[in-house]
């Protein structure tokens, strides 16, 4: 009787060694079950299938990027995450993330799309590009594809570069001058400017800033004149009203009185979308009353 706790003493040892040690072998059977697995892991391919234009115009273009993913494996695959940059002539101006979620089923292969935005005022030098006639810009972007295995994620690296179309620089123009009333002491006319919109989409409203000068005489200036929108390959009428003091611009009144063309000269610049267009126009146009 005295021996019968010695004895279940020992057997509660062995239960407790033989768990510890299945529990080793466990471990060591999955760590090796893992490294099976890894081995046997193709890894999945990503394939460029095409880059479209979504949207365009004054403030940017959407660009959708669609890449192939190939899963070669006969089980299944989630896209995790996808991490993009975007860059225009050289430079950084758009990144973001896209959230995961796609299954690729065993053997598979499935689209993985996703679109940028890209904002022309973040291009360097766009004012210039646009001026010039330029109508592309380079770009390069570069994507980081995460894929959920059993084994674990995978970061897939890909890259793509071509040319981005860019939208028609509007167009300003002298369009006329119509004088309301002519004084002793001042002048009352309006300057009226023509915008035409090229493009096949809206241009947004927005503002102009100018200088204004009458037959060599400066007569007025001017920080936010509206801008009214203007319809896709249309042209609108921005009127500026000026009064012209005659005692600071005596010949203006002259010409009128003359029925003369009055020397006219607009600087400035016209803000749309974000996006200061230089604006130079000179002309002779007939004082109309």
């Amino acid at each position: 009787m005295g021996d019968a706790p010695g004895r279940g003493a020992v057997q509660e040892g062995m239960r407790r060694a033989a768990l510890a040690i299945a529990l080793v072998l466990s471990s060591a059977g999955c760590a090796g079950l893992q490294e099976l697995a890894a081995s046997a892991l193709q890894k999945p391919k990503l394939t460029f299938k095409s880059a479209s234009l979504s949207a365009l115009d004054l403030e940017g273009a959407t660009v959708s990027l669609t890449w192939d993913l190939e899963n070669p494996n006969p089980f299944g695959v989630d896209l995790a995450k996808v991490a993009w940059t975007f860059d225009a002539e050289g430079k950084r101006v758009a990144q973001g993330d896209v959230p995961g979620g796609l299954q690729i089923r065993a053997n598979g292969t499935s689209p993985v799309t996703f679109p940028v935005r890209v904002r022309y005022q973040d291009v360097p030098g766009i004012v210039n590009l646009l001026g010039s006639g330029k109508d592309e810009i380079r770009y390069a972007v570069g994507a980081t594809v995460g894929v959920r295995t059993p084994v674990g994620e995978l970061d897939l690296p890909v890259t793509h570069s071509d040319k981005l179309r860019l939208p028609s620089m509007p167009h300003f123009s002298l369009d006329g001058l119509a004088v309301h009333s002519v004084g002793f002491d001042a002048i009352v006319l309006d300057v009226r400017l023509r915008v035409q919109n090229p493009n096949a989409f809206p241009l947004p409203p927005g503002s102009l800033k100018y200088a204004l000068s009458l037959s060599g005489s400066d007569v007025a200036r001017a920080e936010s004149v509206k801008v009214e929108p203007v319809a896709a390959r249309s042209s609108g009428i921005v009127v500026i009203p000026v009064r012209v003091d005659v005692g600071s611009a005596g010949r203006v009144a002259t010409d009128i009185a003359r029925g003369a063309d009055l020397q006219i000269a607009l600087t400035g610049n016209a803000s749309l979308a974000g996006l200061p267009l230089p604006l130079d126009l000179k002309g002779h146009l007939p004082a109309r009353r």
